[in-house]
């Protein structure tokens, strides 16, 4: 695999890991109150910027 490819199975590779998060928050969350539900959304949006800088270096 050369590296544009091998960056593309990163990039969709964490879009799948980052739908199922989001799926199993939701879920796990259900029966929480909305105040731990946004905090759980601000994690994972964290997670994706850390993703999306990792991505941006590993191109550089």
């Amino acid at each position: 695999m050369n590296k544009i490819e091998d960056t593309f199975a990163r990039e969709e590779k964490m879009e799948k890991l980052r739908e199922k998060l989001n799926n199993s928050f939701g879920e796990n969350m259900r029966y929480s109150n909305i105040e731990e539900y946004a905090g759980i959304l601000n994690i994972s949006r964290k997670l994706d910027d850390a993703i999306v800088d990792y991505i941006k270096s590993f191109n550089e």
